[in-house]
């Protein structure tokens, strides 16, 4: 148990750091009470990410395991019923946002912007489906030629190599846009009525994704600890999350947030739903492009693309402050 609470308080201390060095870019200072809820809202933001399965198990609903649909997609019948499984995932992680709204904020016109945001989703899960697709043939093209050359037995290794790239695709895709549609939409009730300027909404995100942070950051550090104790790994680790993971989270909210909340202002004074839907869908795709990149550089160990998002988004960020 002590162990636990060390792990929470040594997690603690980077988000206090960073929500310190954004809040001063702010000209406005941010109440604790605020920031508190807005934490709050980028920790509950984990939960589909966290119990997904517990979820899964609890309701017995079959077309929620999206993952399994995607390493299943080998025609345009299966990328479909992917796209309804990521779907029905997304409308149950949109369900308990609402739910908190409804027990915090008490607000009805935050309907309307969960059903206008779920409906932009639902039309770049289209987007992701037919990617799948596409990527899936594409790799059953290296299949048909290890196939036809089978005399050559070292042609199997190409056909090892893409599945392996698809399915790592596949995977880091749909965790970047579950965790990121998550924050948007615990972002969305805890921020929208609070809107006075870009840069309020812009420290909002980051606030959330924060919270986010906070908690990935306190599992990854207690499952390291339980297996080697205080040792270097773990020391490496816990400055790793602090500082690179926790930007990554930063910069993808932070991103989507600026972009979002112009467009949504812009749709408020004209009143005109394209440039709002244009602006949001091209910037969601580039939103889960960042989160997606960066996942896949740990993974293949780009340690290079780590670095340089670090300095070029850390930078970017800061600039939002001062743009307007």
């Amino acid at each position: 148990m002590l162990n636990i609470i060390l792990i929470i308080l040594i997690s603690f201390i980077p988000v206090v750091f960073w929500a310190y060095i954004f809040s001063s870019l702010n000209e406005e200072k941010v109440s604790k009470k605020k920031f508190i809820i807005w934490i709050f809202s980028g920790i509950i933001s984990v939960a589909p990410i966290l119990y997904m399965d517990k979820i899964i198990d609890i309701i017995k609903i079959n077309n929620l395991d999206f993952f399994s649909k995607a390493s299943n997609i080998w025609n345009f019948l299966s990328s479909i019923n992917f796209w309804f499984s990521l779907s029905l995932f997304l409308l149950l992680v949109i369900f308990i946002s609402f739910i908190l709204q409804k027990i915090i904020r008490k607000n009805k016109w935050l309907f309307m912007a969960y059903l206008k945001n779920f409906i932009l989703f639902v039309f770049f899960i289209i987007i992701i489906s037919l990617v799948f697709y596409f990527i899936n043939l594409f790799s059953e093209g290296f299949s048909y030629l290890n196939n036809s050359l089978d005399h050559w037995k070292n042609i199997y290794f190409w056909n090892t190599v893409f599945n392996t790239i698809k399915l790592i695709i596949f995977y880091y895709v749909l965790v970047a846009f579950i965790e990121e549609a998550s924050k948007h939409f615990n972002f969305v009730w805890v921020s929208i009525l609070d809107i006075k300027k870009v840069e309020d909404w812009v420290l909002y995100s980051i606030f959330v994704a924060l919270g986010f942070s906070f908690i990935e950051n306190i599992l990854y550090l207690h499952n390291l600890f339980v297996n080697s104790w205080i040792s270097f790994e773990l020391t490496k680790l816990y400055f790793f999350r602090s500082i690179f993971s926790i930007m990554v989270h930063v910069f993808c909210s932070s991103v989507i947030s600026y972009f979002f909340t112009k467009s949504y202002l812009r749709y408020k004074k004209d009143n005109k739903l394209f440039p709002y839907l244009k602006v949001f869908l091209i910037w969601l795709s580039i939103w889960i492009l960042l989160h997606f990149i960066f996942d896949f550089a740990i993974t293949v160990g780009f340690s290079f693309i780590i670095i340089m998002y670090f300095v070029v988004w850390y930078l970017y960020v800061s600039s939002i402050f001062y743009r307007d």
